[in-house]
């Protein structure tokens, strides 16, 4: 999980914080980029790769949200007998976001606590 990039941003934001303060992160999709926009037609094996693969899922469905044989992430647009439009863009493309995080507590790493209760016993 922490090679996420949004979680090593709380991270890296919290890090000095003392317990009580605040402060601001900001995160960006990225720009927009039309060339990932594509449809792709229903005969394709893509498509029936997503269709076996979401299946319980209810099946291919506009908003659905599908990972790609390359591991892209794309959303579903249109799903039509012909063909299927995607959108792999980041879901925060062209978007920036900004979160206001207050460090509440910093808890002891077990370890730590283990080793504090040993010391006083």
């Amino acid at each position: 999980m922490m090679g996420n990039r949004l979680f090593q941003g709380f991270d890296e934001a919290v890090r000095g914080m003392a317990v009580g303060q605040t402060t601001v992160l900001e995160a960006s999709g990225g720009e927009w980029k039309r060339e990932l926009l594509f449809a792709v037609p229903r005969d394709h094996p893509e498509v029936a790769r997503l269709e076996g693969r979401y299946k319980n899922h209810g099946g291919l469905a506009p908003g659905l949200v599908v990972e790609l044989a390359n591991g892209a992430m794309a959303v579903l647009l249109e799903v039509t007998d012909a063909e299927v439009k995607l959108d792999a863009n980041n879901m925060l493309a062209g978007k920036t976001f900004t979160i206001e995080l207050e460090l509440l507590a910093i808890d002891a790493p077990a370890a730590a606590e283990d080793a504090a209760a040993a010391a006083t016993a």
